[in-house]
């Protein structure tokens, strides 16, 4: 899978004082896909959930607090929707998001629109893996 539009990441540190700030720990292959790919872009973006068919991914959030489109800020400005079961971790072309599910590590799609939940898979590498273009 090739990325696009990755942004360094200023600290490896940051990952672990967001966890702190959320209190949730995200799985290893995320920190992984993070430290290589922060804020980027899979060159295949679609994808499927347990509802819907080929939903389009615009990027990952950034870990670095400054940039435009930061886990930080999307976290804020959702924290309602996001309630304690979700940490988002990337979005859509129209702002909804995907997220972890808190409980069981699932990666989730969240319609703000709707505020309705899809799954789209049982983990992060699975999602991965079920990227296409």
């Amino acid at each position: 899978m090739q990325w696009k539009y990755v942004k360094p990441l200023l600290s490896s540190e940051i990952i672990s004082e967001f966890e702190n700030v959320v209190k949730y720990k995200f799985p290893d292959d995320f920190k992984k896909c993070v430290l290589e790919n922060n804020g980027g872009r899979p060159d295949s973006r679609t994808f499927d959930t347990d509802r819907t068919k080929e939903r389009e991914l615009k990027s990952f959030l950034s870990f670095n607090k400054d940039d435009i489109e930061s886990i930080w800020k999307i976290s804020e400005w959702n924290k309602s929707e996001l309630s304690d079961k979700y940490v988002a971790f990337a979005i859509d072309n129209f702002g909804n998001l995907i997220c972890f599910e808190i409980k069981n590590n699932n990666i989730i799609f969240l319609d703000l629109e709707t505020l309705s939940a899809e799954k789209i898979s049982d983990d992060f590498t699975g999602f991965l893996n079920g990227l296409y273009s």
